[in-house]
């Protein structure tokens, strides 16, 4: 089972090198493990970022849906901190990488299933609290509303220097769309 080896280090070395030229030598080295055993547990390295980028979406989409489930906050802070914890939560990493381009194009020009299929719940989630929370003239447009929240998500992380101006500009696009 691949779980046995920490992802964030895995990470950490495609953001370092970038996808393209990351070799799964540089990647045993940050594990502390040899190229070979990388190679038995995963095949190749193709395999081995598909299991990484499975890792951040599963683990991003956990914090998200978290940050659905908080009764103590309003709507707008709830899908605040999900969009946040689904995309603003890479913006340093990203912004930080001399490859964060590459691996942006590169997730955006084909992205991988688990990816596409873990939006889709985050967005059907969105749509449900909307549904359960949101003002009157929101509920009949809740999934359209959680959609498009997600591509703004999406966009706004290029638009800003950080992720201060990220979760303001955030808090600011989604308390007026779900305003009263």
């Amino acid at each position: 089972m691949p779980g046995d080896f920490p992802l964030d280090p895995i990470v950490a070395t495609f953001a370092r090198y970038g996808l393209r030229k990351a070799s799964m030598e540089d990647v045993a080295a940050a594990l502390g493990v040899s190229r070979q055993a990388l190679y038995m547990r995963f095949g190749s390295k193709g395999a081995l970022v598909e299991w990484a980028t499975e890792g951040v979406v599963d683990t991003s989409l956990t914090a998200a849906l978290a940050g659905i489930e908080q009764p103590a906050k309003t709507l707008a802070e709830r899908l605040a901190d999900a969009l946040d914890a689904w995309v603003g939560r890479h913006m340093g990493a990203l912004h930080a990488s001399p490859h964060g381009a590459e691996i942006i194009a590169m997730l955006q020009r084909d992205p991988p299933e688990a990816a596409r299929a873990a939006e889709r719940r985050l967005v059907a989630a969105m749509a449900e609290a909307i549904r359960l929370s949101g003002p009157g003239s929101a509920v009949s447009r809740a999934g359209s509303m959680a959609q498009a929240l997600c591509w703004t998500t999406r966009g706004l992380v290029h638009a800003v220097p950080d992720h201060a101006a990220f979760r303001r500009q955030l808090d600011h696009i989604v308390g007026a769309l779900v305003a009263r």
